[in-house]
């Protein structure tokens, strides 16, 4: 079983070195690697020049670089998709020029891969916060119990739905993303995983997993997508509409995940939104929820939902009350910038207090030094 592994860069220099020497202890004779570097500015074509000064991959590992020169707008869509038309094995492996992979790890998850054959395999993996140098679970760690005690078939698929989308989690079998012609959307937005994820897992005739922690995503970098604050996130929408009309009426289950889909990213977003982005990102929402049949939405199944802020705020917006939200939204975010600044400010009086403590301190020391050397000087002038 032969891997092609897409990596996509773009400026990210200071990374790509580890993901490659990672990536190359993982590749097998008989893979191969792509690089899709979307028009980097920076030195990642020298870090990657550097890297095959060095050593570069295994022997009999096919090396497949892909320079595209400029930068192609939107996220990652482009760049995955031409990777995709350059990959010639039967499995694919997709990995961020910025992340690393656990070759152990990734080795135990490729050997139950080899033994599972399914279309999709999802593996684990941890976040690598780069501000403050440390690992943290991703926020779907909790969901593996219910994937791993999931029967085949639509219990499965209905798991491995609720799993956070992103494609360097997973092993894809090829032939299925062929036959069934499923690519990255690709458009002026991003998140573009999102779709991809719910096309794959709905084409997929059979759903594998490893729970090994396979690779570190790196996340708190600068110009990272997650970071995003603005209007960008209303691509969220989009991505509800294209999954929503891909859905057959009939299948409640799956119209159901996609409500908990859509509420889940709407919960980390409201929170950092800028405000000249509110009025766009909320008539987006309105847009996208109208299409939601009441009787989803009323959904019993969906009660868990209902007692959290993303919810509460998109059924008003499904009620028309979007100007209420977007006041209530501006009221929130500057009571929580006044909380922010209060807590700034008694951090700032409490270092204050033990600045001014220490100063006391070193004070009281000089005096009392001081003090002493004229204790000694006229103890020595009465010896004489």
């Amino acid at each position: 079983m032969g891997i092609s592994f897409i990596i996509t860069t773009y400026n990210v220099a200071p990374y790509v070195r580890q993901c490659l020497d990672s990536l190359a202890a993982c590749a097998r004779p008989g893979d191969q690697v792509i690089l899709v570097d979307d028009g980097s500015t920076d030195e990642t074509a020298d870090r990657v020049q550097e890297f095959f000064r060095e050593g570069g991959f295994p022997e009999a590992v096919q090396w497949t670089p892909v320079w595209l020169g400029t930068n192609t707008y939107g996220g990652v869509g482009i760049a995955g998709n031409i990777g995709l038309d350059h990959a010639e094995r039967d499995t694919v492996f997709f990995i961020d020029g910025d992340d690393y992979l656990i070759p152990d790890a990734f080795d135990r998850a490729r050997r139950d891969y080899d033994r599972d054959r399914s279309d999709i395999f999802l593996t684990n993996y941890d976040e690598f916060d780069e501000k403050n140098q440390s690992l943290k679970r991703p926020a779907d760690s909790h969901r593996w119990p219910t994937l791993e005690s999931s029967s085949p078939g639509e219990p499965r698929r209905i798991a491995a739905l609720a799993m956070i989308a992103v494609p360097w989690r997973k092993f894809y079998r090829r032939s299925m993303l062929v036959d069934k012609k499923i690519r990255f959307p690709e458009g002026d937005f991003f998140f573009e995983d999102n779709p991809f994820h719910w096309d794959v897992c709905l084409a997929a005739q059979s759903i594998g997993f490893s729970n090994h922690i396979v690779c570190h995503h790196r996340i708190n970098r600068p110009g990272q997508t997650m970071a995003s604050t603005g209007i960008e996130l209303t691509a969220f929408f989009r991505h509800f509409e294209t999954i929503w009309n891909a859905i057959p009426t009939s299948q409640t289950e799956y119209q159901l995940q996609a409500v908990r889909w859509l509420i889940g990213n709407m919960s980390w977003q409201l929170s950092r939104l800028h405000p000249e982005a509110l009025n766009m990102y909320v008539t987006a929402a309105s847009e996208a929820l109208e299409k939601i049949n009441p009787s989803i939405w009323m959904h019993n199944a969906l009660q868990s939902l209902r007692g959290s802020n993303a919810w509460r705020y998109a059924n008003r917006i499904r009620s028309g009350k979007e100007w209420d939200v977007i006041e209530a939204l501006h009221t929130s975010r500057s009571v929580r910038l006044q909380e922010e600044l209060s807590d700034r400010l008694n951090a700032l009086e409490k270092n204050t207090k033990v600045q001014n403590a220490h100063i006391k301190t070193i004070r009281e020391t000089i005096q009392a030094r001081k003090s002493a050397d004229e204790y000694q000087s006229i103890r020595s002038i009465f010896n004489k």
